[in-house]
């Protein structure tokens, strides 16, 4: 067998064994490296098809993890709404795929002024609210579409699920930014396990509803990987270990995955761009956990 062949099947036994090592290696840099100018307290990881920021570790500065968390989640609602445009095809759908297009835009202007430096000591408070402000009529666009999907009015291709699943995402971001506004950078133990296991617990869903049929160890992967969040979150443990242990091979899976989608080794309706999307909602996921405990 050639050398290509010998490292997809490698990829897979990855895969299936759930994470059992890292697929490629995680670089950590600060922003810097990303936009050739210095953005104080945020750095980056490798791993994917794009980077996640992150505050730096042990920052306790509200302006560090303003800067990290409107640069992680506003990148992340305009990836939502491209992937509802996606989702949405057919001149039957023009008028809602237009708005979504619309709200893809204002994110990714948001990010771009995060990204070029435009965001300091000075503004950092107005620019969160400025976020927060944009952010609500894209929760309430979701949950619209959420009802219209779930009564036949809405005939997309987007599950229910996954307009009231990314809406959480958004409120939660919402609120975060509300919180370093006032400076108070904390993460609350029990509310990060709560949403993230739940949400970890959807993605598994997700992938194992968008495999091909034939990928039936995949599949069954992922369902016990979804029914492992399920039960973390209906029984928070005592210690942070079993999460933080969880959400390790969650992203080793997700990292071998969006490698397998992208080479065809993987057979799926998963965009590539979908995969590393989940993928850095996991190193996210890993990183808030890490600073609640």
């Amino acid at each position: 067998m050639d050398t290509q062949g010998h490292f997809l099947i490698s990829r897979r036994r990855i895969l299936t064994a759930g994470g059992a090592m890292l697929v490629g290696t995680a670089l950590v840099g600060p922003a810097f490296d990303v936009f050739g100018h210095d953005l104080p307290g945020v750095m980056t990881k490798d791993g994917g098809l794009k980077q996640v920021f992150l505050p730096e570790q042990g920052a306790q500065d509200a302006v560090a993890h303003s800067l990290a968390e409107n640069l992680f989640w506003t990148d992340i609602l305009a990836e939502h709404a491209k992937f509802f445009a996606m989702l949405m095809p057919g001149p039957e759908l023009a008028a809602q795929r237009s708005r979504v297009e619309k709200f893809q835009a204002q994110f990714g202007a948001q990010f771009e002024k995060v990204r070029d430096g435009n965001v300091s000591a000075d503004n950092y408070r107005a620019f969160n609210e400025s976020t927060v402000e944009m952010v609500k009529p894209f929760v309430d666009f979701k949950h619209e579409m959420q009802k219209a999907q779930e009564s036949g009015k809405l005939k997309s291709l987007v599950w229910p699920l996954f307009f009231d699943h990314t809406a959480r995402e958004a409120e939660r971001f919402g609120k975060r930014l509300e919180q370093l506004s006032r400076d108070n950078v904390e993460i609350e133990r029990g509310e990060a396990v709560k949403f993230w296991t739940r949400i970890m617990g959807e993605h598994a869903d997700f992938i194992a509803h968008l495999l091909d049929p034939q990928e039936a160890t995949l599949i069954k992967k992922a369902m016990e990987t979804s029914d492992a969040f399920d039960e973390l979150h209906d029984s928070p443990p005592s210690s942070m270990e079993p999460a933080e242990k969880a959400v390790q091979e969650i992203i080793d899976f997700k990292t071998a995955a969006v490698k397998g989608i992208e080479t065809g080794e993987i057979k799926s309706i998963i965009h590539p761009l979908l995969a590393d999307h989940v993928r850095r909602e996991a190193v996210k996921c890993a990183d808030e956990l890490k600073r609640a405990a």
